[in-house]
């Protein structure tokens, strides 16, 4: 991926409809470029040869553990501190405009 210039992210930020001032735009444009060097140098590293990996570790973890039940709350229970419940679920304020 290429180098982007304060313009790009100014006319980028038009696009989606924000206004992005001048310092704003030279922070983001120092960032991603920042982030543009760190991935070449990712990209330089030589993979030849390394076996692609699904889980990280060799041998399977001991520390993970089956995830079991030992208590579980009863919808009464749940429900006992709610200000507003109905049917057995909590009643809230509509969010959705």
């Amino acid at each position: 991926m290429e180098k982007q210039s304060k313009s790009y992210f100014i006319h980028l930020a038009h696009q989606l409809r924000f206004d992005l001032g001048d310092k704003e735009a030279q922070d983001i444009t120092d960032e991603f470029n920042i982030l543009i060097d760190q991935m070449d140098l990712l990209n330089k590293i030589d993979t030849q040869g390394v076996e692609p990996m699904v889980y990280p570790f060799e041998e399977p973890t001991s520390f993970m553990r089956e995830d079991v039940v030992n208590h579980v709350l009863s919808a009464l229970e749940a429900l006992k501190n709610a200000p507003s419940s109905k049917n057995g679920f909590f009643v809230t304020k509509k969010v959705v405009l």
